[in-house]
């Protein structure tokens, strides 16, 4: 493994970037963040996948000109894995395993900041005024490929105060952010990278976070997303085997501490009814995705490209009886949804 490394002092804040063929967007995105007014020490930590366009060796020459930028090389090939989501994930754990700050932060190579926005300043201030808080959670705008900034829109709905404090719980109920969205407070008894590896994307990120505080906000948005047509989400949403990434089935077998939180809510009891519908159909997945969800020892995921037998048809029309049921009479104790765990 190549890397690129300088002598800092340890930092308040580890900002995580990842990259893959990216060269000038790297660039754009290394000055948006080292143009922000940070009155602390930080490091930024450059993890570039494979890249074949030039990416690596402008990883290379920004940690020789700045002194708080290192960068490293990394190849997910080396970690086989079965679906290209996991290649994010990977590449995120090989700067993650580096990061010596109190805080971390995450921003894809492609995405950058709006000039003049000081968001990691306004994010960390607030984590430091909330002890208690495992993160702060900010807005973000997003564009599309090609689009100039100034057409940002702002990407979420939902409306919040600077200094309010939201519950773990109430985040997962009737909130979604990316990672980007936040600053988090690095927990040292837990090792993201030993515990999720690949798994370690955007959605699982929070979800690991929240376990161990609440959540401050800011009122505030600077991060700015940009849809690409040939990026992993774009391909899978043309088909349906995004589905089979039913949050709530996946990340409550990851980090069982949120399997009844995700299990209550309307929002992610149709995510699994999605699931359940498209098994019952005999959809065939494909290949990486198969071998991706082949791993959670789940029955639902094993009922895709399999002829089902009886019992398994059986089994897939109660489940969209009981989920509908739960969906219609919401029940406020705990056994019924932990019996729906136990049949998907």
């Amino acid at each position: 493994m190549d890397i690129i490394m300088n002598n800092i002092t340890k930092p308040i804040l580890s900002i995580i970037v990842i990259s893959h063929n990216q060269k000038e967007e790297l660039k754009r995105c290394l000055n948006s963040i080292l143009a922000q007014s940070i009155p602390f020490e930080y490091e930024i930590l450059i993890s570039d996948d494979s890249s074949i366009d030039g990416t690596w060796d402008v990883a290379q020459d920004y940690a020789s000109r700045y002194s708080q930028i290192r960068a490293y090389s990394c190849n997910s090939d080396d970690y086989h894995p079965a679906n290209t989501s996991e290649r994010s994930g990977w590449n995120r754990c090989n700067a993650y395993q580096h990061a010596t700050g109190k805080y971390i932060a995450h921003i894809d190579g492609d995405d950058f900041f709006f000039k003049g926005k000081n968001l990691y300043q306004k994010q960390v201030e607030l984590l430091e005024l909330n002890p208690s808080c495992s993160c702060c959670m900010a807005n973000d705008y997003d564009i599309d490929e090609g689009e100039d900034a100034s057409k940002a829109r702002i990407r979420h709905k939902e409306i919040f105060q600077t200094g309010e404090i939201l519950s773990s719980e109430e985040y997962i109920k009737k909130y979604f952010r990316e990672s980007h969205c936040f600053v988090y407070r690095k927990n040292s008894d837990i090792d993201p990278v030993k515990q999720y590896g690949g798994y370690y994307v955007d959605s699982l990120i929070t979800d690991h976070h929240i376990q161990f505080g609440d959540i401050v906000c800011l009122n505030d948005a600077g991060y700015i997303y940009v849809h690409h047509k040939s990026s992993i989400w774009s391909q899978q949403t043309k088909g349906k085997d995004h589905i089979v990434f039913a949050h709530a089935i996946y990340m409550g077998i990851l980090i069982p501490k949120w399997k009844y939180v995700f299990l209550s809510t309307k929002r992610h009891l149709n995510m699994i009814l999605q699931v359940v519908r498209l098994a019952q159909t005999g959809y065939q997945l494909r290949e990486d995705n198969l071998h991706w969800i082949q791993r959670f020892d789940s029955y639902l995921y094993h009922t895709f490209n399999r002829k089902h037998s009886y019992l398994d048809k059986m089994h897939l029309s109660f489940l969209v009886f009981y989920i509908r049921s739960l969906k219609l009479l919401k029940p406020h104790v705990k056994f019924p949804y932990t019996l729906l765990s136990s049949l998907i």
